[in-house]
């Protein structure tokens, strides 16, 4: 058992970052290039489907109605490379002819005569293909899966023929064949379609309005009973229905408060589905929730629920323009959940919130600018860090800049004036600006086409006045062009004193006037602009760490927790985490030098002390020191500390020794390889 594999700070909150890798810089970087309009697009869909579980089988026949958005000669698709393509023909049901690449998800459509700016064609194309995952050899995230009971295609995987740009709306009928027993659930109402082969079942779905639909679901679902409040349906395949009936209060809270702040969405509501275990945390389309296995409890985190149910109006009701647009919907999104935790858990909570998206937007943070996401593979680690993490704080730091009052309104006004259409970070910042009515060009410049946060250094110094004191100081940072309000508060023997400072250029002087002797100074205690501090500078390289423990990168993680040991040697944290990489090579000496270091430490977080004891416990029946192995798990059970189940846990190897059942991983040779 791997106790809190996560940044424990974001545990606190009760949810689990994603967090990705990189280094940080303080540098701004190049503007984020516009990018190409595409040559055309695709208006309409209509996808016969059959799904063959068993073999883990799709075959489809396409129907495109592609309309130019300039002179073309060549049509030129994005398919997933599984899925092969058959025949493809033009309206006059003739074959036209196609390259499609081995290595690639792009094909080629040569058309016999060139098509006109504005003009339309009909394409009709066929073809088959296999998502089995155990068949992957790719990493990342799995967009597409076929198997018997649970099925499920995202449009992200590229199962149906795209045009260069994924987020353009479009109709779309589907005509789907599974195995009897099955139900299919897409972006709009299915009805059944008629007779189908012995044995199958065939269904109709229709978007109806253009929306950015190709969400297919398909499996043997149990539908919840109705729910009260928010209309809300639950499907779900192995977890108890009743996680369905206790999770229903909290969702239509989320639905109802969104739904005041944003406008309400159109019918039918939300569907929220029970999808296999993959790699991805959550997925929303319009008008469904698809939530893994893992994810469903008595008591599901209800901040993953916000931040997905708030795309049903960033990424469904309002679409980015374009790929390079996304932090529109996944920033907002993101911001959208710490928005709704600030209603429902209070100043608090909220805080924490902001806390934990400041290290997890500083652990990718140099990886691309805002701005370029289309550069960024969608649910990588540095998307989640870059567009979303980050993307939610850029969110927070303009409330800031524009003030509450203006911020709503902002959000308000941007969700009823591009509803149904898609919007461009430009058209956002020109909203942004006509709203407030302040120039905010510097503000997009710093924070969406550059990458660099600063870390702020302070110098004061406190005067007695006749009134009390007077703290004079300057706040210095390394960004030139760097501009923001930043909050600076004094503790003194009486209430603290908290002032905003206009921070512009590489210094900015203040003084502030306080009635109680001053005690210690700080800069934004409320984390309100994304920084960098000697305490993050740790935290996020643990983070860092972390999160390439989970991608099995074990030497670039051991490098990480050395560099947080040079921030802070004795963080018990850190050394924790270096035991926890060497049991796994079975370097059982460093391990344990690992743990016991981190039973000397700060101690912070708590939890370090009862499973460094633990992990101790296991060396010790490992390596046939059954009484220093008992000894462990007793002080383990002393600590009292039950996080995540230690106490049950060392009382069971207290019982019996610990055997480790088999070899997890590969030692690391010199390079780092596995």
């Amino acid at each position: 058992m791997r106790p809190f594999s996560h940044l424990f700070a974001a545990c606190r909150s009760g949810f689990s970052l994603i967090l990705p890798l990189a280094l940080l810089i303080l540098a701004p970087v190049g503007l984020a290039a516009q990018p190409a309009p595409a040559p055309f697009r695709v208006t309409s869909y209509e996808l016969v489907v059959e799904l063959e579980p068993d073999v883990h089988r799709l075959r489809v026949r396409a129907h495109l109605q592609v309309a130019a958005n300039q002179p073309l000669a060549v049509l030129t698709f994005y398919l997933n490379r599984n899925l092969k393509v058959q025949a493809v023909r033009g309206p006059d049901g003739k074959s036209l002819r196609f390259e499609q690449p081995s290595q690639t998800d792009a094909f080629q459509v040569d058309l016999r005569e060139p098509l006109a700016a504005d003009q339309t064609l009909a394409v009709q194309v066929d073809y088959a293909g296999v998502f089995d995952p155990a068949l992957r050899s790719e990493r990342g995230p799995v967009l597409a899966r076929i198997a018997p009971g649970a099925s499920y295609l995202l449009p992200e995987s590229r199962w149906f023929p795209q045009s260069v740009n994924p987020w353009h709306r479009f109709e779309m009928k589907l005509t789907v064949t599974v195995p009897e027993g099955e139900t299919v659930l897409s972006s709009g109402p299915a009805e059944a379609a008629g007779a189908a082969p012995l044995g199958k079942s065939r269904f109709l779905i229709r978007s109806g309005a253009p929306i950015r639909a190709g969400t297919l679901v398909v499996g043997r679902f149990e539908k919840a009973p109705e729910t009260i409040g928010a209309p809300l349906t639950f499907y779900l395949r192995t977890v108890p229905t009743s996680y369905a009936s206790t999770n229903a209060e909290r969702l239509a809270d989320i639905y109802t408060y969104f739904s005041d702040k944003f406008g309400a969405l159109e019918p039918p509501g939300l569907a929220i589905l029970e999808v296999p275990d993959d790699s991805w945390e959550a997925y929303a389309a319009p008008g469904l929730l698809l939530l893994p296995v893992r994810h469903w409890s008595n008591n599901i985190n209800f901040r993953l629920l916000a931040r997905t149910v708030a795309q049903q109006w960033w990424a469904a009701r309002v679409l980015p323009a374009h790929a390079a647009d996304v932090w529109l919907a996944y920033g907002l999104a993101r911001y959208s959940e710490a928005l709704y935790v600030e209603h429902s858990a209070g100043k608090d909570a909220f805080r924490q919130t902001m806390e934990d998206l400041t290290i997890a937007a500083l652990v990718d943070e140099s990886a691309s600018p805002i701005a370029n996401a289309d550069r960024l593979a969608a649910f990588s680690p540095e998307f989640n860090s870059v567009v979303r993490d980050k993307g939610a704080m850029v969110f927070h730091m303009l409330r800031q800049v524009i003030g509450d009052k203006d911020f709503d309104r902002l959000l308000q006004t941007y969700a009823k004036r591009f509803a149904g259409r898609a919007a461009s970070v430009d058209e956002f910042e020109e909203l942004a600006e006509e709203v407030s009515g302040e120039p905010l060009d510097y503000f997009f410049g710093q924070w969406l086409r550059s990458t660099g946060v600063p870390q702020f250094e302070l110098e004061y110094v406190t005067y007695r006045t006749q009134k009390g004191f007077r703290v004079s100081g300057t706040i210095k940072h390394e960004l030139e062009i760097f501009r923001m309000p930043v909050q600076v508060r004094i503790e003194t023997e009486g209430p603290p004193v908290t002032n905003t400072v206009q921070v512009a250029g590489l210094s900015s002087d203040f003084a502030i006037e306080t009635f109680g002797k001053p005690q210690s100074i700080q800069i934004d205690p409320e984390f309100h602009v994304l920084k960098y501090t000697p305490d993050l500078r740790l935290r996020v390289s643990i983070a860092r760490g972390e999160s390439l423990f989970e991608r099995n990168q074990y030497f670039e993680a051991i490098r990480e927790y050395q560099s947080a040991l040079e921030v802070k040697r004795n963080s018990s944290l850190a050394h924790y985490r270096l035991g926890e990489i060497f049991f796994e090579q079975r370097n059982y000496q460093s391990a344990a030098n690992a743990f016991r270091e981190a039973v000397n430490g700060d101690q912070e977080p708590k939890w370090t002390m009862v499973w460094s004891r633990i992990s101790l416990g296991k060396i010790f029946d490992i390596t046939g020191q059954r009484e220093r192995a008992i000894n462990e798990y007793r002080r383990a059970i002393e600590s009292g500390d039950d996080t995540q189940g230690a106490q049950t846990e060392a009382e069971k190897y207290l019982r019996e020794p610990y055997r480790r059942q088999r070899r997890t991983i590969k030692s690391i040779d010199q390079s780092g390889d596995r």
